[in-house]
């Protein structure tokens, strides 16, 4: 993309001075939506619970890691027996569902202009391409001067139908409904209801928000039901654990066909203004010897 290209006003996330090159508005994928979720829950929940050494931030965990790799890589997550120290917060994706009912505020599908089955592009900004457009008002006074014998200047103003406009275009979204199930684990009552508070009360009197990652906004949708999983009537000799299941639903959409895509994300056209044909001319040798250019 040349550097004289600045389409910058095009989409850029609230409160940032990025540039469209530098925070890549370029595709969502499906780990994007994964980050958003985790990114969520790290820094903006920021859960903390009650524990033996006071008031500590729980750790959060994408799915659960291997033992062996977690005892070498994050030895303070686990006691001298090699159980997990409780509190925790586990997130997995269990499902991921194209729904075409369910769709976001872009609805209409599009084919590529190819012809061959593809999906087709969405338009997000456009911007007249000023020397262009001028060299082509300037064209048509020169031309209108030579014929019509006018002494009009070539940068006289005048109706210009010939506008070259730039557009920057990007596939078309295409949505997906993703389901996670987030999963808090404790070996206390109270730690189960500090954790438990803020996934109830943080979106009111509505079980749904806005996810936002580098510019792309993803609808979360939060099951109305908390499912506990307890074993404190358990009279075994295993260890007391408080265990609550939350499901999220979140409709996000694809932009792109990630790193298999063989075609730019992004793609900057500009439109057709004038079509000429060329014709041939031939030389012809008049009665003094000398030779013209006819057409």
């Amino acid at each position: 993309m040349p550097h004289k290209i600045n389409f910058d006003f095009a989409q850029i996330p609230a409160g940032t001075n990025l540039k469209l090159s530098e925070i890549g508005m370029l595709s969502s994928k499906i780990e994007d939506i994964d980050a958003s979720i985790l990114n969520w829950l790290k820094e903006d929940l920021e859960l903390s619970a009650t524990t033996n050494e006071g008031w500590k931030p729980v750790p959060i965990f994408w799915q659960t890691p291997e033992r062996a790799f977690q005892v070498k890589n994050r030895k303070e997550l686990r006691d001298e027996s090699g159980s997990i120290i409780l509190p925790v917060v586990s997130v997995e994706r269990t499902g991921i569902t194209k729904d075409p009912t369910r769709k976001g505020g872009f609805q209409a599908h599009l084919y590529s202009e190819d012809k061959n089955g593809r999906t087709g592009r969405m338009i997000l900004a456009k911007q007249i391409v000023q020397d262009k457009t001028r060299n082509f008002a300037v064209a048509n006074n020169i031309r209108s001067n030579n014929f019509t014998g006018g002494d009009n200047q070539q940068y006289y103003p005048r109706t210009n139908k010939k506008i070259v406009v730039r557009t920057l275009s990007i596939p078309i979204p295409v949505y997906i409904n993703v389901d996670y199930k987030i999963t808090l684990k404790t070996e206390y009552q109270q730690q189960m209801n500090e954790m438990l508070t803020p996934f109830m009360t943080r979106t009111g009197q509505i079980n749904s928000f806005v996810l936002r990652r580098n510019g792309h906004l993803y609808e979360v949708f939060i099951d109305q039901g908390f499912t506990h999983n307890n074993n404190i009537n358990n009279l075994g000799e295993d260890l007391r654990m408080f265990t609550t299941e939350i499901t999220f639903k979140v409709l996000g959409y694809l932009i792109g066909e990630g790193e298999n895509d063989d075609r730019p994300i992004v793609r900057v056209d500009e439109n057709i203004v004038e079509i000429s044909y060329p014709r041939e001319s031939t030389l012809k040798k008049d009665e003094d010897g000398f030779y013209t250019i006819t057409s």
